[in-house]
């Protein structure tokens, strides 16, 4: 699941401005976003009212089934017609589905959401920083616990000198290491973790 959080309403109003006075339709995503209410029909309601009381001209908002996929732009219009009436679409979605309807709808296309990680879902909590995407998976000698993601420098051979008492020096984070070593010791397979990994190879990606 891809994580998003709300932009600020003063950043999104800030963006507007750089593009002619049209039209906008809130557009949100019925699957990651709705699943962690960033997009779903709340949020999208809640900035819809926000950017009337802000003086916009603002179509009702709408949910696609997921912003990233479609079999053509023709196929969503059909399914919401106010995306065609919209001079401009402001998608509650992460930047892959941002991404992909500017590329599909030929208008400006602009994100309500900021992308912050890949993650899961627990119950009602949401767990974030679960995968950085990095293209050379090797989370199974980490016990499935990826230190890329997990780790805010990205450390793949143990813990930097900030680490204290079992908590990161980010405040606020526990030390993704001592999570690591825990469960690898409590599964007798500390020997995964004496070789030397090298740092990802990011062309992998390509």
């Amino acid at each position: 699941m891809i994580i998003t959080r709300p932009k600020p309403i003063e950043e999104i109003l800030t963006m507007l401005e750089k593009f002619p006075t049209s039209t906008i339709c809130v557009v949100g995503c019925g699957i990651c976003a709705r699943k962690i209410q960033t997009g779903d029909e709340a949020q999208v309601s809640s900035l819809v009212a926000q950017m009337r009381s802000h003086g916009l001209d603002m179509l009702d908002g709408k949910i696609v089934k997921h912003a990233c996929s479609a079999k053509s732009w023709d196929e969503l219009v059909d399914e919401n017609p106010a995306l065609a009436q919209a001079g401009i679409l402001l998608v509650l979605s992460c930047g892959a589905g941002v991404s992909f309807l500017g590329r599909i709808s030929g208008k400006p296309v602009l994100p309500g959401l900021n992308t912050t990680s890949i993650g899961g879902s627990l119950a009602n909590d949401t767990i974030e920083g679960v995968c950085s995407m990095c293209g050379e998976c090797n989370v199974g000698i980490y016990a499935g616990l990826c230190p890329k993601s997990g780790c805010p420098k990205s450390q793949v051979n143990g813990p930097c000198g900030g680490s204290s008492d079992g908590d990161c020096e980010v405040e606020g984070r526990k030390c993704i290491w001592v999570t690591i070593f825990d469960t690898l010791e409590g599964i007798g397979m500390l020997e995964l973790l004496d070789d030397i990994k090298p740092p990802v190879c990011h062309d992998r990606r390509l």
